[in-house]
């Protein structure tokens, strides 16, 4: 009796790892795991349908195997995107003055007169650099003008920087702008009495 009594209390504590361990873990760490993919990825469902046809002796060595999975084509890839932008493939404005210092005679800017002429509705095109060497020139429409920066939204749609699009608020200087749309209803007296910048730029 003594021995079945002790048998009995040995075998329980074995049960419940059984159950954990062959029953509930596998199932709960697969909801955790499928989490690592996208919410529209269809492997969040195929995983958990395939889940039940695995043996269940089998189930939890298979489940660790999709934890690799998961880290490595779920994981990583979305930590990739979040920082693309931010710490990777990171895009700057470059200065148009300094290119103007650089070739004179071939890279046209606005005079500070012009810049300082400007007000909320103008639009500027900025020069958008990568450190890769891509660059795109987009126009930006001034939308606040402070002392020693503007603030715009883009009005194109960038062809290959990553985390810039059409209407993103852009913080900028007056050195970076490179050329000025004036539009009639915007142009300010001081720039329109200059007969040279009737014609447009």
């Amino acid at each position: 009796m003594i021995a079945e009594a002790i048998g009995a209390l040995t075998s329980w504590p074995l049960l419940v790892v059984a159950l954990v361990v062959f029953g509930f873990a596998p199932g709960a760490l697969l909801r955790l795991i499928v989490l690592a993919f996208e919410g529209d990825d269809p492997r969040r469902s195929e995983l958990r349908a395939e889940l039940n046809a695995v043996p269940r002796v089998e189930r939890p060595f298979w489940v660790i195997e999709q934890l690799e999975v998961a880290l490595f084509d779920g994981v990583w890839p979305r930590l990739v995107w979040a920082a693309t932008g931010r710490i990777i493939d990171r895009w700057h404005l470059s200065s148009g003055v300094e290119f103007n210092r650089q070739h004179p005679q071939s890279f046209w800017i606005p005079s500070e007169e012009e810049k300082q002429a400007l007000r909320p509705g103008v639009t500027v095109k900025l020069m958008f650099d990568m450190r890769d060497g891509w660059g795109e020139r987009m126009w930006v429409e001034i939308v606040a003008v402070k002392k020693r920066k503007l603030v715009g939204t883009l009005h194109n749609q960038p062809a290959g920087i990553p985390r810039l699009n059409h209407g993103d608020r852009i913080h900028f200087k007056y050195h970076h702008i490179i050329d000025i749309d004036w539009e009639d209803d915007a142009r300010c007296d001081q720039v329109s009495d200059d007969p040279d910048l009737s014609q447009g730029v």
